[in-house]
């Protein structure tokens, strides 16, 4: 026989349809969104991966001072190892930067998105990212180192899937850098003096794992080293510019997978509670169906029946909409920010289990405990509307406070359960909220401070010493090593030799010995040093390691860095005492040959990481801060619904006693709103102290530190996004104080 429960199912939906199809909207837009990203993530994820076998992508690469000359190429070929030509040369055009290489045919193969590659040496491809946000167009001309280029298409080249302009970058950058094609008649167009002598390696042996890998490697480097000067040495898993992307994708899953989790649960309590409150209305019926035959279990699953349905459904149009819609804008995202290879969209079983079975599972399981253990009592109990399970000989005796206050007081006390869900509802969302408007401040103000704090205008390093007639231009030293803390990722840090009384960093004293040795901030936040501790840093593709006892500090917010005398610098490295790689200046030192310079480092590139992050992400923040301000909103319209629902007869008793549709709304509104109020306030510090080490785990895996910047003007914002969320839900909420009828009282009158 039809359970004639199943009936009451359809009247139920019904009668708080507002209330259901907020939720269902909400839950097929978060579904949506998450299955959406988790199904362009895999699909992108596989791209990534396939691209490493397809497009013959290097097990590493080296750069050699020369060009590689004598039985070096024999030696590696003879170790079961091919090796490739992938010389580069580095053309300055304005800010930007143009990574000129021959078009690939053996390694590192690239992808054409549109046009096609280069076949005269007039013609050039650029890379599919940096012409995007440049606005340059098959067909435009471009000029470097006075040569004209035809661009013939747009590309992506598996090892710059970042644009990383060094390996070891701080950030990559897809603004003022990018990688080209020429033919080989192109290449030969553009000046010998800016050629990178670069060389890629792949290993023959196919079976090789990664212990196998990393042991040929090193035996590959000190190869090279014996037979030639070598500046870098960088496997495939150490390359940022081939990794960073997909490390990127497969970290952003998890954390948003979390994220669906904690929003189901939260729906679930709010689903949880709906419900009981329905049970209390519903009291009698109870009773009178469990007095008649009803099991416990046959009730408890007719009021899961709902929850369960509205989250299963909205699941499913949720991952529909993921796969058709949501997933595009995902992709579009990732496509902003990084170079990868063309997708196609695969099926994702993680997606479904995650973002469909996993949601029922929680909402089934919360609301079966919740609800079950409304349900234990007896029969009796309901029919008496007694559901206490513990009887209060006497009621909490109150302050001698007006009347209003302990009415007050006592509704917040009826209802406490309800309030701390939505200070945990309050508190998530105002994380989400604090999240999506820290970004573009803390992005600004690093901004800020990286102009602030640069050294000079300009800092100009050289190929090889050179003098210059200007008397602004000041030498200095510098060398890039490699930190050697035990269990953590190894990080470059860049070791300056600065003049005393420098002109442009005078407030590093190095005393009258020069043997002060400052370090930036960032190198004492991440490693947990003090002054006065000794760091020791190694000396890349060598043995040879410094000591470096730091004396202070220094604010220096773009690089990790160590900054000691010139002449101590000299002698820590040995080198001569005229001995120096570059000038700080004030002014363009246009009297040295572009042929010895090997970079200039202005202003404006101190500020890239910040401009590619916003460039990136600030989309994404926009979003963050619409989606946290609609939970909350829907998280306070919900409970406080349930409230004014839970306590309709209440409401319709002090209408017949007189009182009016707004001083009932000072009693109901008014609790609801101090809770809301007070929960904002209190997850301000809260907030800060969760996200502050959520950030410092995040910046230890980073390879540099930026400190933590939140506005002071987000601590109000953020309330009063609470604020106006519930005046929002108030408004709603009087229209439903105003439609409670007197007579509600009457009809449930004992």
């Amino acid at each position: 026989m039809k359970n004639p429960l199943m009936k009451r199912l359809p009247r139920e939906l019904k009668s708080d349809f507002g209330k259901y199809a907020v939720i269902f909207l909400f839950m097929i837009i978060t579904v949506g969104f998450i299955s959406g990203f988790v199904v362009a993530t895999h699909s992108l994820a596989y791209a990534f991966d396939n691209s490493f076998d397809s497009q013959n992508v290097e097990d590493g690469h080296f750069i050699l001072e020369d060009k590689m000359t004598g039985d070096l190429p024999d030696k590696i070929e003879s170790t079961d190892t091919a090796v490739y030509d992938i010389n580069y040369k580095d053309i300055d055009k304005g800010d930007k930067t143009y990574r000129v290489y021959k078009n690939r045919e053996d390694v590192n193969k690239q992808y054409i998105f549109k046009g096609e590659l280069a076949k005269t040496a007039d013609e050039i491809t650029l890379d599919r990212l940096f012409a995007a946000n440049n606005s340059i167009e098959i067909g435009d001309s471009i000029t470097l180192a006075g040569e004209t280029f035809k661009v013939t298409g747009t590309v992506a080249l598996p090892d710059y899937t970042s644009l990383f302009e060094k390996s070891t970058g701080l950030m990559f950058n897809a603004q003022t850098f990018t990688v080209a094609l020429v033919t080989e008649e192109g290449f030969d167009r553009l000046p010998d003096s800016h050629t990178t002598y670069c060389y890629a390696w792949t290993f023959n042996d196919e079976s090789l794992s990664e212990n196998d890998k990393f042991d040929k490697s090193n035996d590959l480097k000190e190869e090279i080293a014996k037979n030639a000067l070598m500046t870098e040495f960088v496997t495939e898993p150490n390359n940022q510019a081939i990794h960073f992307a997909g490390d990127d994708i497969g970290g952003d899953e998890s954390m948003m997978i979390t994220f669906l989790y904690i929003i189901i649960v939260i729906m679930a309590f709010i689903f949880a509670v709906t419900t009981s409150n329905t049970i209390e209305k519903e009291s009698k019926v109870i009773g009178t169906l469990r007095a008649s035959g009803y099991t416990k279990g046959e009730l408890t699953f007719h009021y899961i029946v709902i929850p369960v349905f509205v989250t299963l459904f909205g699941a499913l149009i949720g991952n529909i909409l993921g796969y058709t819609v949501f997933k595009d804008f995902v992709a579009d995202v990732y496509y902003g920010s990084y170079s990868l290879p063309p997708y196609e969209t695969l099926w994702s079983s993680f997606a479904f289990v995650n973002t469909t079975i996993v949601p029922c599972a929680i909402m089934l399981v919360v609301n079966f405990f919740i609800i079950s253990n409304k349900l234990s009592l007896s029969p009796l109990k309901f029919l008496r509307s007694d559901l206490k399970k513990k009887k209060n000989r006497k009621a909490v005796k109150l302050p001698n406070f007006k009347f209003i206050s302990r009415f007050r007081i006592r509704i917040f006390m009826q209802n406490f359960p309800t309030y701390i869900v939505m200070f945990v509802g309050v508190f998530f969302a105002n994380f989400l909220l604090l999240f999506g408007l820290m970004m573009n401040p803390w992005l600004e103000n690093y901004k800020a401070e990286a102009v602030e704090h640069a050294f000079s205008e300009y800092q100009y390093i050289l190929k090889m010493p050179v003098e210059t007639k200007f008397e602004e231009a000041e030498k200095f030293t510098m060398t890039s090593l490699e930190t050697t803390f035990e269990n953590t990722d190894v990080n470059e840090i860049s070791v300056y030799g600065i003049e005393d009384n420098s002109l442009y960093l005078s407030t590093l004293n190095f005393g009258d010995d020069g043997d002060r040795i400052y370090v930036s901030e960032g190198i004492l936040k991440k490693y947990k040093l003090n002054e006065g501790d000794t760091i020791t840093l190694k000396k890349k593709f060598t043995d040879d390691t410094y000591d470096f006892k730091i004396y202070s500090s220094f604010d220096y917010p773009t690089s990790m860095a160590v900054f000691m005398n010139i002449d101590s610098y000299r002698d820590k490295f040995d080198l001569n005492d005229d001995y120096f790689t570059g000038y700080l200046s004030n002014v363009e030192l246009d009297d040295i040959d572009d042929d010895f310079i090997l970079t200039t480092v202005t202003i404006a590139d101190s500020t890239v990481l910040a401009d590619q992050l916003t460039a990136s992400m600030s989309g994404i923040f926009g979003i963050w801060t619409v989606f946290a301000v609609v939970l909350s909103t829907l998280i306070i319209y919900l409970l406080s619904k349930i409230i004014i629902e839970k306590n309709a007869n209440s409401v319709s008793l002090v209408k017949i006693l007189g009182f009016k549709n707004s001083e009932i709304s000072g009693l109901y509104l008014v609790v609801t709103g101090i809770v809301v109020v007070f929960s904002a306030l209190i997850c301000l510090p809260i907030c800060d102290i969760v996200f502050k080490s959520i950030f410092t785990i995040m910046m230890s895996s980073f390879n540099a530190w930026i400190d933590l910047y939140i506005a002071p003007k987000i601590w109000i914002e953020i309330p009063v996004y609470a604020i106006i969320s519930y005046f929002i839900v108030a408004l709603l909420q009087f229209m439903k104080i105003k439609k409670i009828p007197m007579d509600e009282a009457l009809k449930n009158a004992e």
